[in-house]
């Protein structure tokens, strides 16, 4: 049985669009009337591994407090005291096994949707799984952790904290316990917003005038 690649596939497609216009498509290559000709779609590893899937290592303190009903700020406030994630959430009724769960299950869904949707290899959604599985073990059982915020992701995420939560949940149209919970979940304010029918557009306008202050501060920012 003959295979075709998405790439192969893909040019075939555009040159009979481009010699022979929409009518090409009747006269392209006959292997396409061939029901013993199939394509595989490769992933793009041309777009680092971590960019195609966001596990959401970067904010498993923010996950945490969602999961331990406390705020973000809380429970920075305790794991400041020296305290590890895993006694926080003991105290809170969530038990150490729990804890992981309720972490991991969500990067679990990520990586296996990724997969199925092939935008990773089966090799790459093991390496995640695996990363995920060691970094929020890890995480949860050190003491005084803190979320490792680096880079531009980082810059990102400094910029979305000067918004005022109030201002956003309005434009949303929700409350801001909902926004929580919403963030906790891994939602970003895009997500957030396509469910509610609105366009980013439209987030960005109504927040405009509180977003100028902190956008010139942000640009300005060594």
């Amino acid at each position: 049985m003959k295979k075709w690649t998405g790439k192969v596939m893909a040019g075939t497609v555009a040159a009979a669009v481009l010699f022979g216009g929409i009518g090409g498509l009747a006269t392209a290559p006959k292997a396409f009337a061939d029901d013993d000709i199939t394509y595989t779609v490769v992933p793009d590893a041309s777009i680092p591994l971590h960019k195609r899937v966001n596990l959401g290592l970067n904010a498993i303190v923010v996950q945490a407090s969602g999961i331990v009903d406390m705020s973000v700020e809380d429970l920075k406030d305790e794991l400041q005291k020296g305290k590890t994630i895993a006694e926080v959430a003991n105290l809170r009724g969530v038990n150490h096994a729990e804890l992981l769960s309720r972490l991991l299950n969500p990067m679990m869904e990520r990586v296996d949707n990724a997969l199925s949707q092939k935008v990773i290899t089966a090799d790459e959604a093991k390496q995640l799984k695996q990363e995920a599985t060691d970094t929020v073990t890890a995480a949860v059982s050190k003491g005084g952790y803190k979320d490792k915020l680096q880079g531009t992701y980082a810059k990102k995420l400094k910029l979305k904290a000067q918004v005022d939560e109030e201002s956003v949940a309005k434009v949303l149209g929700i409350s801001e316990d909902e926004l929580s919970t919403y963030f906790n979940n891994g939602k970003t304010i895009a997500d957030i917003a396509k469910e509610k029918g609105l366009s980013e557009d439209q987030v960005i306008a109504g927040l405009k005038d509180e977003l100028n202050e902190s956008l010139k501060a942000f640009i300005n920012k060594k």
